[in-house]
């Protein structure tokens, strides 16, 4: 494979005729960052950004939330994503700290390194610390999501001091897109130095890294303030070593409405994870614009049922509430005219294995009766709903009481911080939650949901397990043949559907927002980057 290995385009007229993006609402217009004359870069300044997220560690082999841009301000990558057209939604691999790479056989990658790279302590980025970093990221007992997929990879060989060469357990057509993946298996390189020196709880409170932005303050639960890297790689377009900025912070803001606010004040530059009923608001700000990113389609109503205890133990109690979930009139009450009904488990119209032919679960009290009937429940069963104590999970949990209650399954809504909440759900404290989740992207196909789908896999918050599923995931994964993945995929679908181990019911385009006066902003798939922005 060369450097820049171009993905699959997406058709999005298919996707937007399968999901009726705009219909009855706003239809949003894709922005692509311009490209600005070296001469009029102003060099400089710090820039704020803000998510409903914060860091629970700063360690990004061992963290439970990888889609931060703090991560990639900090760590440098082997490959990363490049959007090559907006209109399309394709975007190509391309390198990072590998300047190429190719795939000699099923079972075996190698990569070329960029030479001459330090990290932010001075010490030196080569093979055997790409070899240390992939191997703790696969490893480490507190490793979450990067070790479901790193582990197919078993030996990792370093021929020179330039050259890493993985040697795979079985053949894997996907692990190279899966690299660039925040979801799937992206590899941030620390350094093995300060590591060793700080220790894990140490590094995790001061991290060191390649990137654009070095470490300076992290006050928990409130702002993270990087500053610039003067050794930085990358070279700008007025030929002086990236990033323009002198600085960066980023603010947790758990309520965006709030950031919102702070934005249109002027104090906040870039807000990621829109709320949709705010679309409009920020359309008619002049001085504000907005970044669509439909390629990463958001579930924002997504989750699962505790399958181990009752009444979800029954799969005719789990069928009954997915028959129970009124979509239209969720997309038409809460998506603000750009969300949209969504009746699948994260599968999107491009990736491998979708067939919307499939099971879907309509609307359908009779049937929830039916079911619950069979079930023993003649008179309705009375269930939890965990839901993360933020928006808009608050209002959609209030929306789906009201909804399940009517239809029999009455529900009583529990809230709780977002940590608490992830603590519940790894004790299995729970009989119904929900959370965010996004549709399967044809980048990366549909691998990076064994990460979702396994069992005891680290985005499977409802830790429902199916070994069929397990063993139809393996397959998949490491088929050659994109024909037979599909097919297998395909299964691993209807087995999904037809047992009811999961829920939808709404999903919409994931949007960023900023000020215009931030130049340069680009992004790697769906995140954040800032190594080539300023402040005009």
């Amino acid at each position: 494979m060369s450097q820049e290995g171009k993905v699959r385009p997406v058709s999005r007229r298919k996707f937007i005729r399968a999901a009726a993006i705009t219909s009855g609402g706003l239809a949003l217009a894709v922005c692509a960052p311009r490209s600005t004359p070296a001469q009029a870069i102003k060099r400089g300044g710090q820039l704020v950004a803000s998510k409903q997220w914060t860091y629970a560690s700063l360690d990004p082999h061992l963290t439970s939330e990888p889609e931060m841009a703090g991560y990639d301000a900090l760590f440098n990558t082997l490959v990363r994503f490049e959007l090559v057209d907006p209109k399309t939604w394709e975007h190509k691999l391309v390198g990072d700290l590998a300047e190429s790479w190719q795939q000699p056989d099923p079972k075996t990658i190698v990569f070329k390194l960029r030479r001459g790279v330090t990290f932010h302590d001075g010490s030196e980025f080569d093979a055997a610390v790409a070899k240390w970093n992939l191997e703790r990221q696969r490893d480490h007992p507190k490793a979450q999501l990067i070790k479901v997929p790193l582990a197919n990879v078993g030996a990792v060989e370093t021929p020179d001091k330039y050259t890493l060469r993985l040697k795979l357990k079985s053949d894997s057509p996907s692990l190279i897109r899966l690299l660039a993946f925040a979801w799937g298996a992206k590899l941030r390189m620390a350094s093995k130095a300060a590591m060793e020196k700080l220790g894990d709880e140490g590094f995790a409170r001061n991290p060191v890294g390649t990137g654009p932005f070095k470490f300076k303050q992290w006050v928990t639960d409130d702002r993270l303030i990087l500053e610039r890297n003067p050794n930085y790689f990358e070279m700008g377009a007025d030929g002086k070593s990236l990033p323009y900025l002198d600085g960066l912070v980023f603010r947790y803001i758990p309520d965006p409405t709030v950031a919102l606010v702070d934005m249109r004040a002027g104090s906040l530059h870039v807000l990621e994870w829109i709320l949709t009923k705010d679309v409009a608001t920020i359309k008619g700000d002049p001085s504000l614009a907005i970044w669509e990113m439909p390629w990463a389609g958001q579930i924002l109503f997504f989750g699962g049922y505790n399958i181990d205890a009752p009444p979800f133990n029954d799969a005719r109690v789990r069928q009954a509430a997915n028959y129970g979930i009124d979509r239209e009139g969720m997309a038409k009450a809460l998506g603000y005219g750009v969300g949209f009904p969504y009746y699948y488990p994260q599968w999107g119209p491009a990736a491998l294995g979708w067939d919307e032919t499939i099971l879907k679960y309509p609307y359908n009290p009779a049937k929830v009766k039916e079911l619950l009937t069979a079930a023993g429940y003649p008179d309705g069963v009375s269930i939890e709903l965990k839901v993360i104590s933020r928006e808009p999970e608050l209002t959609i949990g209030e929306f789906v009481q009201q909804m399940w209650t009517a239809v029999g399954i009455k529900t009583k809504m529990v809230s709780q911080e977002r940590l608490s909440w992830i603590d519940a759900m790894r004790a299995k404290k729970f009989q119904a939650c929900f959370w965010r989740g996004n549709l399967a992207q044809p980048s990366v196909e549909s691998d990076s949901l064994i990460t979702s789908f396994t069992c005891g896999s680290p985005s499977n918050w409802a830790q429902w397990c199916d070994r069929d599923v397990d063993r139809l995931m393996k397959e998949g994964g490491a088929a050659m043949d994109p024909k037979k993945r599909h097919t297998i995929y395909r299964e691993v679908f209807q087995l999904i559907q037809e047992k009811a181990y999961l829920f939808t019911g709404i999903a919409m385009p994931l949007m960023t927002s900023y000020r215009k006066e931030v130049q340069g902003l680009t992004f790697d798939f769906q995140s954040p980057t800032f190594h080539r922005a300023w402040l005009r």
